[in-house]
């Protein structure tokens, strides 16, 4: 396994993640308040699905130590006990805190790509390739520094009063679940890099489609029209 060449594939997917005009909008302070607002409704659909993820990737995972560090994964997402610090809660105490109903987070309309976002990762968390899921588990917690930091400066430029440890919390632990990955990774075979490189690419994929749509990029068309078999192709 080559640790460069699996280090060069991550940072490319993050550089790419990090010229996305939401990020760049974001760290500019040039974004509405929606769109904080609307980060919030599809990152924390993502946090609730994380946890079904990791126990499904933890429910076949044959690999020992890859189990236990997936199991660990997991007491973090569900507040090591605590179940008021379960990340999800996190989400929906950051609405609090912004006097933001939690009723508009329930009934938020989900659009196509917080849809294809959970999609990926249900599949991956299911298709019994241990790689590819281990390549989008690592970009998908080494993208948090970018994501969040991102998020705390849309969103606290139009709440500057805001105390939270939210975002930088998040940050802290996905860095430790990043180095775990990796020690993961290392239980691989060789044979597995390209695989595993390729689980970077679907879970880069997936975080860029959930922030098109933080960023509205599908407010326009809800409902894709269906092929009618009765028109022609030309």
């Amino acid at each position: 396994m080559n640790r460069e060449s699996i280090e060069r594939r991550l940072l490319e997917g993050l550089e790419r993640i990090r010229r996305h005009p939401f990020i760049t909008k974001a760290y500019s302070q040039s974004l509405t308040k929606e769109h904080g607002q609307r980060w919030i409704m599809c990152a924390g659909r993502e946090s609730k699905s994380f946890v079904a993820i990791l126990k499904n990737l933890a429910s076949w995972c044959t690999n020992p130590k890859t189990r236990e560090i997936l199991l660990a994964n997991l007491a973090d997402e569900l507040g090591n006990g605590k179940p008021e610090d379960a990340h999800y809660q996190h989400y929906l105490q950051l609405l609090d805190a912004l006097n933001i109903p939690r009723a508009n987070f329930y009934s938020y309309s989900e659009r196509a790509g917080i849809r294809l976002a959970l999609s990926l990762a249900y599949n991956i968390s299911l298709s019994k390739r241990e790689a590819c899921a281990l390549g989008y588990l690592l970009i998908n917690e080494a993208i948090t520094p970018i994501t969040y930091g991102a998020a705390k400066s849309a969103i606290t430029y139009y709440y500057p009063n805001l105390k939270t440890t939210f975002f930088d919390l998040h940050v802290t632990i996905d860095d430790l679940h990043v180095k775990k990955l990796f020690e993961a990774v290392d239980e691989l075979p060789p044979s597995s890099e390209d695989e595993l490189l390729f689980g970077i690419d679907v879970g880069e994929r997936g975080m860029a489609v959930l922030i098109d749509e933080a960023y509205g990029i599908f407010d326009h068309c809800l409902d894709i029209p269906k092929i009618d078999p009765k028109v022609g192709c030309f």
